[in-house]
Order: C-alpha cells, then structure tokens, then sequence
C-alpha cells in the first residue's frame, strides 16, 4: 500500500493556487480576447501536464469556433475526416452540457434522453469545462490528457472549472467595457449629431463638423470645404483653428485636390494599392501631400443627401418615393467636402474609415440644410427680421419707437434741409505772369550773372547766363579761314586778270568763271558766319521778363552743367503782378462744377470758390472761377484731374504768404443740394457707378 506525502500534496495545491492567481490576474488586463485566452491555455496546459487544449468561443453567426489551440497534432483528431467529424460533434455535445466532463478514450457522450450523441475519437482523456459570460454559455475549454486515476482526472476537472470560472470573469469584464464603450460612443455620436445640426449657418456648421468630427474619427486633423453657388470650394473650417489663412500654399493645395475629387464624386482614401487614381487627381495629392506631410488621407465629397420616402398609414408617399428616384446623382454638385488627416499612421483599421463614413453622413445633410437654408431669396431681409423681433417685446418697445422716430428724423432732415454743396479740390498758389527761361542752344553753362540766386530781382532782357559750345566755336572758326582763304584767292585772280596782258582769250574766261565762282563761295561763307554769329548770340541767356528768380540753388543747378536745347534752366514770376490758384479737381465731381459755372454765367455772377492756404491755414479767402479746362490728365497720386484756374484778389494776401507753388486747398461752391446728398454725395456717385450701373 503506497503513502502520499502531504508535502508534496501541499506543494501541488500551492502551486495550482498560484497560477489560478496568475490567471486571475491576467483576466484583469486590457488584452485581447486571443492573447488572454493563449496565455490561459498554456499555463494550463503547463499546471496539468496535459497534452493539448483548444478554446472555443461562440461566433458572431452562433457557431462554435476554435479561438486558439496548442499541441493539437499529437491527439490526432485532425488525421481524418471521420475523426475531425467526430471531434466536432463531441464540441457541440460538450457544449449543452450542463457542467463540465470528463470523457474517457474512446468513450460515448450521452444526450438528454440517453442515447448517445458523441463520443471521443482520441485515444486521450478529454477534459472540458463551459465558459460562460453572465449565465450565457459562450465557449468551451478542451484539454486532452493522458488517462489517470479517477480522483487524479476529477482533480483536472475541479481545476479546469476554477479556470472557465476565472474566465468567464475577463469575458464578463470585457463585455462591461464594451457596453460601456459602445455606449459612449453612441452618446458622443449622439452629441456630434446635435451639435452640427444646430445651426443652418453653412460656415458655422462648417466649424462644428470639422472639430466634432476629429473627435469621432480619432484623427488628427479634419478640414471641411464649402460650395456656393456654383463658385468653387472654398476651405471654411479647420479643426483646431479659429481662421484660415487664405494666401497659404496649403489652403490653396487642399482646395485644389477636394475640387477634382469633387468632381470625380468618389471618396478618395490614401494610401490605397488597390486603386489606380486618374492623372489629375494624382497630381494634385501629390502637391498637397508635399505640403501638408499627411501619411493618410480621407477625402469624402459631401453629396445633397436624396429625399427619403415617408411611410404614411396607408402606404409608402409615393410623392417622395417619385421625386427620390427622379433626383440625379449627377444632377448637382457636392455641398461640401470633408478631409480627414492623419500624420503618424497609414493604415485605416480599426474602425476608421467607418467613423469616416458616419460623420460624413451626418456632415452633408446638416452642411446641405444649411446651404439651402441661406440661399433662400431675400435670406438677409428675413433674418435681420427675424432678429429684430426683440425689439418689439413690450419691455422694449417704447425704446424701440423712439429710436424710430429719432431715425425717421434724422432721414427727413437728410432729405429736406438744404446745404451749401461746395467740392473740394488741391492745387497750388501760382503768378499769372511767369516765364521759364530755356536754353536756346546746347552747351556748358559758364557763368551766372553776379547776384543770381533764388528770390533775386531781374530786369527784363538782363543776362542771366553764359553758355559755351566749343563745336560753335570751332565752326566758326573754320568758317571764317575757309572765307579768308577765298578772299585772297579772289584778289589774286582778279589781279592777274588786270595785270597780265599775255594771257589767252580761253584762259581769261576760266580765270573770270573761277573769279565768279570765289565770290559766290565768299557770300556762302559770310552767310554761315551771321548765323553761326545769331547762333553764338544764343549762348547769352536773357531774362524774358521782369520778375524774381523763382528756382531754389539756380546756381548750383546750373553752373558749368552741360545743358541741352529747350532745357529749362530757371522760372521767373513776377509777384507784384496778379495771381491765380491753379486747382485740380478730381474728374468725377466735374459736372458739378459745369452745371454750376453754366448758372453763374447765365445769371451774369461769377462762381465763388473758398480756399484756404498753406502758408496761413487759418484765414478763409475768397476767389472766382476764371476757367475750366476741357480735357482731364493723369497727374500723379491725384488720379485723372481736371485743371480749373481760380482769380484771387492778392491784396488781401500779405507779401510773405504769396509763395509760388504754395499748396491749397479750394472749395467750389456748386449750389444748394439736400443735406444727405451733400455729405454724402461720394457714397452715392460710388453706389451708381460700381453697383447700379452694373445691374442695368
């Protein structure tokens, strides 16, 4: 008769004790199902010193499926098919027990009504005990040993059933958090759904999807372009952004690529091998993706969603039903495009692309709603309407008249009072009398009269300034040699002709032409030299009027610069004579002034202009319209100006103020007009040319 020793039954039971408890806290990890349940089976497998071990778990379409499996080949259930047959129906049998078994070699497997259902092909003892998950069976653990003593195999069973209990816990734990799972994303998808359907603003909307989304999708950035009209998408909203900058090459990027996968109207993923992409949209992912570092991309056109048909109690509305299919896919263009972003993975798995799927269901119907909200006609009239009703609630409604009636004040006093309409325009305080002095010959300037400066008196025909022009001098020059030259061969000629009385006949008629022919020379010559003389007399650069020198540095402008022909060298104004304002009015205020002009010279009056000058900003003076130009020229910041010259009375100036070029600001005074007109008469010229006339 053989002993046990209890030591030894100690040590055994602390060990099953101890990897129960590893178990036990393996069950209470975040692992998936397959890694918990190999982790479960091997250490099994090691405590019994079992052979091999299946787990079985109940599928999604109720079938028994094997989840994982170790040492399966050594038990031989898989040699034939009548063994593999066998061993299925023993799965099945084993899992309507009602507890776990113990199945002998060979052994059959009773039903409920005694006969036999199964039985093991193996020639291994077959332990099994049920998981369950909340009083539901959902699995089965299978261990295949070698046969033993009988209390030695319902130890293995008593052991196999603390396992399935251990993890029929993880499988009511996971089953918790998955619920819990499933029911925060239900909420958080319910929130979305709210949140974007709330407002039928289309770029608020825009706002709400991009960022709701992100958190739906678990991306990392997720941007929403919108339609208007019919102009192209326009990026609205970023997630994580409060604006869009509009000159960035990203924006103008995105924009691109969402309007040709718009137009293709399919989805676009990326990276995706198993598709083949067009040219244009290949071209501009690659653009985009060179500016953004995306590593995954969702581009989702966001399509007006189709009417949906009502069931009535009598029926389908075949109303809706009708103009459901009678609605074009390709009869408008997407409302919307929704991008999502991904930069650290590149891969869709895990329920991305459907989360993807789900806001962009929910995105084009609230961005589609919303669209057709604000273009309604006269969508502005109606809201601000809409959003005035406040100001009729009782408690605010006495306000409300008065601040009426202060406006309807305020329009008829625009309209009825009348006002002085005077147009406003710059110029200059300029001498009627001033000349520019030009240079009537090209040359070096060599000297400046003594005294001449800026602000000095000059005499009328004073000389001012003396050129030189040494290709002057060197013609004259050669002119007069050339004329001295013929001069004395026209002596010596007729001398011989006198003197010389062996000379032929012949030769007398040649020396008399070529005497003719000297003189004629001679007179050429003489002619040259009085206009290369009227020429030289040109380098004397006289004064045309008198006056005072108007040009600032005249001097040291001037001396010994080379200058050329026409060139002015220096103005001369005479300021004790009369003066003018020469004003440039800018175009557009033109007939104004016209009509204004045309009255006064019917009523036999002069049109009265105010002005004031820089040089004495704070005195109001009085002048009258002398003349209005008839053509308008581009003159420099003013823009296309028309010039009207202005008569002032100069004795009412002192001395000092009368500075040429002097800057001044005048006012034509054009008649009475209503008040509102007269202040605001450039709002309203701007809103008939820019905005009216365009609508004609």
């Amino acid at each position: 008769m053989s002993t046990v020793d209890p030591r030894a039954v100690e040590e055994a039971r602390r060990q099953i004790h101890a990897i129960v408890a590893e178990i036990e806290q393996l069950s209470r990890s975040d692992l998936a199902e397959a890694d918990f349940f190999r982790g479960l089976l091997d250490r099994v497998i090691e405590a019994m010193g079992a052979v091999a071990g299946l787990v079985w778990l109940v599928g999604e379409q109720g079938r028994v499926e094997a989840l994982c499996h170790t040492g399966v080949q050594a038990t031989g259930i898989g040699a034939t098919d009548e063994t593999q047959q066998g061993h299925g129906q023993l799965v099945q049998a084993l899992m309507g027990a009602a507890q776990g078994m113990l199945v002998p070699a060979r052994a059959q497997v009773a039903g409920a009504e005694g006969r036999p259902v199964a039985s093991n092909p193996t020639d291994l003892l077959v332990v099994a005990a049920p998981l369950e998950r909340g009083g539901t069976r959902v699995g089965l653990l299978e261990v295949f040993h070698h046969p033993h003593q009988a209390d030695v195999e319902q130890g293995y069973l008593r052991f196999l059933d603390t396992v399935a209990e251990v993890a029929g816990g993880y499988l009511t734990r996971r089953q918790v958090r998955s619920l819990d799972a499933q029911q925060s994303a239900l909420a958080q998808v319910d929130r979305f759904s709210r949140a974007v359907h709330e407002s039928l603003d289309p770029v608020a909307t825009a706002f709400v999807l991009a960022n709701e989304a992100r958190r739906i999708i678990g991306c990392d950035r997720v941007s929403v372009l919108v339609r208007r009209g019919r102009r192209r998408l326009r990026l609205e909203a970023v997630s994580g952004q409060e604006s869009v900058e509009r000159r960035a090459t990203a924006v103008q990027a995105i924009e691109a690529l969402a309007s040709v996968v718009a137009k293709a109207r399919d989805p676009l993923w990326h990276p995706d091998t198993s598709r083949e992409l067009p040219p244009q949209i290949e071209e501009e992912l690659e653009h985009y993706i060179d500016e953004s570092h995306a590593t995954a991309l969702a581009i989702i056109p966001l399509e007006k969603p189709r009417p949906t048909p009502v069931v009535k109690p009598g029926g389908v509305d075949a109303v809706a039903v009708a103009r459901a299919e009678s609605t074009a896919r390709s009869a408008e263009e997407p409302v919307g495009v929704l991008v999502a972003e991904w930069f650290s993975s590149s891969t869709f798995e895990g329920g991305r692309r459907a989360r993807v799927e789900l806001v962009a269901d929910h995105g084009r119907g609230a961005l589609a709603n919303a669209l057709e909200h604000t273009g309604l006609p006269l969508f502005g009239l109606l809201d601000m309407v809409g959003r005035s009703r406040v100001l009729l609630a009782a408690r605010n409604l006495p306000r409300t008249v008065l601040a009426a009636a202060a406006a309807v004040a305020a329009v008829a006093a625009l309209v009825f009072i009348p006002a002085e309409l005077r147009l406003e325009g710059k110029g200059t305080l300029e001498p009627v009398h001033k000349r520019d002095v030009f240079a009537g010959i090209d040359g070096v300037v060599e000297t400046l009269e003594p005294g001449l400066a800026h602000g000095a008196d000059v005499q009328a025909g004073a000389l001012l300034a003396t050129l030189r022009n040494t290709d002057l001098e060197v013609a004259l020059t050669d002119v007069l040699g050339r004329k001295a030259s013929s001069e004395e061969q026209l002596a010596s000629t007729r001398r011989a002709l006198l003197e010389d009385n062996k000379i032929s006949a012949d030769e007398k008629t040649r020396m008399s032409g070529r005497a003719a022919q000297l003189q004629r020379e001679i007179e050429s010559l003489e002619a040259q030299r009085k206009l290369y003389e009227a020429k030289k007399r040109d380098l004397q650069v006289l004064s045309p009027i008198e006056g005072v020198i108007v040009t600032w540095q005249v001097r040291d402008r001037l001396i010994l610069r080379p200058v050329e022909k026409g060139q002015v060298l220096m103005s001369i104004a005479d300021k004790s004579g009369p003066w003018e304002l020469e004003v440039q009015m800018p175009d557009d205020r033109l007939g104004h002034v016209n009509r204004s002009a045309a009255e006064a010279k019917a009523a036999g009056r002069e049109l009265e202009v105010d002005y004031i000058l820089a040089t004495d900003p704070g005195t109001r003076h009085r002048g009258a319209v002398k003349e209005i130009h008839e053509q308008a020229e581009v003159r420099g910041d003013s823009g296309n100006t028309v010039l009207v010259r202005i008569t002032i009375d100069p004795s009412r100036h002192d001395r000092e103020e009368l500075g040429a070029g002097a800057t001044v600001t005048a006012r034509i005074n054009c008649g009475k007009r209503p008040l509102g007109y007269v202040w605001f008469h450039d709002v309203l010229a701007f809103i008939q040319s820019q905005v009216l006339f365009r609508l004609w």
